[in-house]
C-alpha cells in the first residue's frame, strides 16, 4: 500500500504564498540599466558618464528635464548606442531611453530584443510597434526609433533603430 503525504491548511497556504512571491519577483521590472537606475541623480549620472561639453536639453509638458547625450557629448558611451536621453524629474532619474546605432540594430533588431525581454519579463503587451512590460512601478519598453539618415546630403531619408527604454510607471502612462 503506498501512502500519501498530506500537506496541512498553514502548511499549503505558506507554499502558495512561497510560490506567488516567486512568480511576482520572476516578472519585476529591473530598475538599472547601462549603470544607471531610476532615482540617480543629475550628478551620478554625470559621474558615469561625464560630459564633454552641454548636454542638449529641454522641458517636456509634465516638467520633466531631458537631457540627450551622444559620443560627442559624452565620454564612456557604449560602442553601441548611439544615443542616449535620460529625463530627471525633481532631480532624479525617471526615464532613461538608449537608442543603438545601425549596425548594432542590424545585428539586434527590435524583434531579438522582444524575445530576450519576454525571456525575462514574460509576454509584452503591444501598442503599434512598441512592446512594453511592467510591473505596475516600472516600464520597459522596446520599440524602433525613426531618426534622420546619416548619410551626407540625405535629408528626407530616415533610420529605423532599435530603442530600449526604461521608465517610472506614471511616465509611462503620461506618454
Amino acid at each position: 500500500m503506498v501512502r500519501r503525504a498530506r500537506l496541512s491548511t498553514p502548511a499549503l497556504a505558506g507554499l502558495l504564498a512561497l510560490l506567488c512571491a516567486a512568480a511576482l519577483a520572476a516578472s519585476a521590472i529591473g530598475r538599472h540599466l547601462l549603470s544607471l537606475k531610476l532615482g540617480d541623480t543629475l550628478e551620478v549620472i554625470q559621474k558615469v558618464y561625464p560630459p564633454k561639453g552641454d548636454w542638449p536639453r529641454f522641458r517636456d509638458a509634465l516638467g520633466i528635464v531631458h537631457y540627450t547625450m551622444d559620443k560627442g557629448t559624452a565620454k564612456k558611451l557604449p560602442d553601441e548606442v548611439l544615443k542616449m536621453r535620460v529625463g530627471l524629474r525633481r532631480g532624479r532619474l525617471v526615464h532613461l531611453q538608449l537608442i543603438y546605432g545601425a549596425e548594432a540594430s542590424r545585428k539586434k533588431p527590435l524583434s531579438e530584443l522582444v524575445l530576450d525581454l519576454s525571456l525575462a519579463y514574460g509576454e509584452p503587451r503591444r501598442s503599434g510597434e512598441a512592446y512594453w512590460w511592467s510591473d505596475g512601478d516600472a516600464v520597459v519598453r522596446a520599440s524602433n526609433a525613426e531618426l534622420p539618415a546619416r548619410s551626407a546630403g540625405d535629408d528626407k531619408n530616415v533610420e529605423m533603430l532599435t530603442s530600449l527604454e526604461l521608465m517610472e510607471h506614471d511616465v509611462f502612462r503620461s506618454k
